[in-house]
């Protein structure tokens, strides 16, 4: 299929972005993104897929424990370093003033430990839906914002990727075009329920481009062993984001996800969870690459996308959408308010860190930049509207000359469909 993309004003497609790999070597995989997804592409269940990806991430070596760095996040806190960036005035002696945020308190031993291990949960809905196609939540719009069609969700996705870049980059936001690309796809699928399959086998496109064309174009550019990385951090937000709105599509109620994460005032393992939902990861690696920030720790990365997302949700209490979302993080019939304090204040802590310990001001940024994206962007509000708000003159010409202009094609219109339950 010929991909629809005019070449971005200012940039050639072949011009790279952020030389220097922005996330540690560790895979256990060696190839490029697009063997990568070549050889992913070949799983024939969201079980195979699970595993092939776990594989290219941890090895053989590792036994799917709570040590298990592609589901879980075992942290270790930094060292301290020479501070790149400046302390929030947001902090943990400012906290309490800000009642709206979400809790009237910081409390210093919320645990940052896990207390699930993610490996049932996930082996118990790939075994549910088996080749993860043909149900029939697939391609369910669960936008909340009245989508007539697949196109509207796609361009409306496209939208909030370039502005997300531009919260996140400034004025580089177009410098690669492919890392807004990988943003965008990162937003659709909290938009829409798309099997993780269809994903690597490249039957779901954005704007004629494959998750596939995607990887050619990291490695043309010189990613390096940054690409198999996002793709992989994509690949595994779209296997939990499927497995979230699977068991939400069975029984809304009541979900073994939901119930295991939201059972004890421990925070932590919803928190991963969804920061996982968010993939905040592979985008944090691709914002480094856009601003150069240079190589950067696990612990950095892997905080820094932590607070991407709490900042997020803190800052959608104030607007009060916080509550609209199908699974929350902090919800909990028992443990409510400790659940809520604790989800702040890891914040508050982890956000300390990454300025004390000398991460870049590009990833510091990125943690705190809820504060700024949920006020300025029209995903947030449209989300309390439910309904869309008109696209801008500008904001049209911006989606032409990054993404194209046919959004979706024949094939993913006649699969889309609302979602109704909820």
């Amino acid at each position: 299929m010929k991909i629809d993309h005019p070449i971005p004003i200012g940039r050639s497609q072949s011009q790279p972005v952020g030389g220097h790999p922005v996330s540690p070597d560790f895979l256990h995989y060696r190839g490029t993104a697009v063997q990568a997804l070549d050889e992913l592409s070949q799983a024939q269940t969201l079980g195979q897929l699970l595993d092939r990806a776990h594989m290219m991430w941890c090895g053989p070596a590792c036994e799917q424990t709570m040590a298990c760095t592609f589901l879980h996040y075992p942290r270790v806190a930094p060292p301290p370093g020479t501070p790149r960036a400046q302390r929030s005035r947001y902090n943990k002696e400012t906290a309490d003033l800000f009642p709206l945020m979400g809790g009237d308190e910081y409390d210093p031993s919320s645990v940052k430990v896990h207390e699930v291990d993610f490996w049932p949960l996930l082996r118990a809905v790939a075994g549910q839906v088996g080749a993860g196609k043909g149900l029939p939540v697939d391609y369910s719009d669960w936008s909340k914002k009245g989508d007539a069609t697949a196109a509207a969700s796609v361009r409306y996705a496209c939208r909030d990727a370039i502005q997300y870049m531009a919260n996140w980059s400034g004025e580089r936001y177009a410098d690669s075009p492919v890392a807004v690309h990988y943003t965008a796809f990162a937003v659709i699928v909290d938009e829409l329920c798309i099997p993780p399959l269809d994903l690597v086998q490249g039957r779901f496109r954005m704007y004629g481009r494959s998750a596939a064309d995607l990887a050619q174009v990291m490695d043309e550019q010189g990613w390096g062993s940054d690409g198999p990385q996002v793709m992989l951090a994509l690949i595994r937000q779209f296997m939990l984001q499927y497995a979230e709105k699977v068991e939400h599509a069975s029984d809304p109620g009541r979900t073994r996800l939901k119930a295991h994460l939201n059972k004890t005032p421990n925070m932590w393992d919803a928190l991963i969870y969804r920061t996982h939902t968010a993939n905040c990861y592979g985008v944090a690696i691709a914002v480094g690459r856009v601003l150069g920030s240079g190589p950067s720790s696990f612990t950095w990365l892997w905080d820094s996308s932590i607070c991407n997302a709490t900042s997020m949700d803190l800052c959608k209490h104030p607007i009060e959408i916080y509550g609209y979302d199908y699974q929350n993080a902090t919800a909990s019939p028992r443990f409510f308010h400790q659940r809520r304090t604790a989800y702040r204040s890891i914040y508050l802590d982890l956000i300390d860190d990454l300025v004390a310990s000398g991460a870049p001001e590009a990833l510091v940024h990125y943690g705190r930049s809820g504060f700024l994206f949920v006020q300025t962007q029209e995903r947030y509000h449209e989300r309390r509207a439910s309904r869309r708000m008109p696209l801008t003159p500008a904001i049209t010409t911006h989606l032409h000359d990054l993404f194209g202009d046919t959004p979706a094609d024949s094939s993913l219109e006649r699969r889309f469909h609302p979602y109704k339950a909820g």
